[in-house]
């Protein structure tokens, strides 16, 4: 549960109230990290405009393309494990053969889904018709079959790919990495949004985080708007069949573990998500000939604030009634998140998050709170002092904290305590 604002700022409440009748953000919810810490977490405005229904900071809002740095957690997550190689062709997976239109003897590889150079490009009046409400009804599988196989009945060998070789040219691509996410499934033997649920969401502790309209309490999903005529107007809830491409939804408390586990060297409390080393190689120039800023999966944005400006790794993401903004500072331990359900740009909010953030000490915030119980605790079974060795759950099985289930507190003195925390 959110433990409030620890630096609160009304000059920055202020600018952020201005940007989003600017921009028209019916909703905004906002996140700084600092040295594994919550130094900011502050919300604004309606989730739900026509239903009166406030933001919160358990707010899960669609992410749009902020999604694909998820993609790439979860491919570097096979990697680590040996299951998959960046340059492994992506046919070495596929039930069916995708090659580029013209240039059949160039495979198409994993790293290349990632940088966004695998010459397999969006068509948008094919793309279209995969979104459906509130949950895509076509299989990733299917959709990218359709689309990329010769035989599939939306392939289009002269829009649905570059005239260019694969790895030659950059072209930002939604399906190259909806492409990478079946592949994740594929190589995992699990579909990708399970995969992900297992090994990042729930590590984590990312209990407002799913893929799917349905993997959550619709209550708390903020629903996108347009501004028109004077007036925000709703969209329905939606999905699309290429999911991985910006379908995720989750709130600033949950992404905030998640930039602190990048942040800290693929550290969460005792969760490791992934390896420095990989974190490192994810958070550099892949494609420095084609484009400079591109990592794997994570891009480099300028932020500007009132010391110049900084170059940090994250993503930006738009959809309809959708933008957002995540990035990270490696250099200075800051992580700064701007969700919103309107269709202006949050960029400003960014640089003035960005300028508060390199003021504030990481000790004047707090860590997560699932985080909260790795300190050592007192009143253990001799009467001594006493750490937490795991959680399990009722069937013995070892877990990281999770709200509203029940569970078991196992102690370094061999005690227990049964518990639920509840949200």
């Amino acid at each position: 549960m959110a433990q409030g604002n620890p630096n609160p700022n009304p000059d920055l409440d202020a600018f952020i109230a201005d940007e989003m009748e600017l921009e028209r953000f019916p909703g905004v919810s906002t996140v700084i990290v600092k040295n594994g810490h919550i130094v900011w977490l502050q919300s604004y405005g309606m989730a739900d405009v026509e239903n009166n229904v406030a933001v919160t900071d358990s707010t899960a809002f669609s992410l749009a393309s902020v999604s694909k740095l998820f993609v790439g957690t979860a491919a570097m997550k096979l990697r680590e494990s040996n299951t998959i190689a960046l340059d492994d062709a992506v046919n070495d997976y596929l039930p069916w053969s995708l090659t580029i239109p013209g240039f059949t003897d160039s495979q198409v590889t994993v790293r290349q889904l990632m940088t966004h150079t695998s010459s397999v490009i969006d068509n948008f009046d094919i793309m279209d018709g995969y979104y459906d409400y509130p949950d895509p009804s076509i299989s990733l599988g299917d959709m990218l079959e359709r689309y990329l196989s010769p035989s599939g009945v939306d392939y289009d060998p002269n829009n649905n790919f570059l005239n260019a070789a694969p790895g030659t040219q950059f072209d930002y691509s939604n399906m190259g990495t909806a492409l990478n996410g079946h592949v994740i499934e594929l190589a995992a033997g699990q579909p990708f949004d399970q995969f992900c649920n297992t090994e990042i969401f729930e590590p984590l502790c990312m209990t407002r985080t799913g893929w799917n309209f349905t993997d959550l309490d619709s209550a708390y999903i903020a629903r996108p708007h347009r501004y028109q005529n004077g007036s925000y107007l709703p969209y329905p809830h939606y999905g699309f069949a290429d999911y991985p491409s910006g379908q995720l939804r989750s709130s600033v408390i949950d992404l905030a573990n998640f930039m602190i586990a990048y942040l800290n060297g693929g550290d969460f409390g005792s969760t490791n998500l992934l390896s420095s080393a990989t974190i490192e190689e994810m958070l550099s120039p892949q494609i420095s000939g084609l484009d400079g800023t591109m990592g794997l999966n994570w891009y480099l944005e300028e932020l500007f604030h009132s010391g110049g400006s900084t170059l940090v790794w994250g993503h930006n993401g738009g959809e309809m009634g959708v933008s957002t903004d995540l990035y990270i500072d490696p250099v200075n331990n800051i992580g700064l998140c701007v969700l919103t359900n309107g269709e202006g740009d949050p960029i400003y909010i960014c640089d003035e998050l960005y300028d508060y953030a390199l003021s504030l000490s990481g000790s004047s915030g707090y860590p997560p709170g699932c985080l909260s119980t790795s300190v050592s605790e007192i009143n253990g079974a001799n009467g001594g002092v006493r750490e937490l060795v795991k959680v399990i759950d009722y069937l013995g099985r070892e877990v990281p904290l999770r709200m509203n289930t029940p569970l078991i507190k196992v102690y370094s003195d061999g005690s227990i305590e049964r518990v639920m925390m509840v949200e």
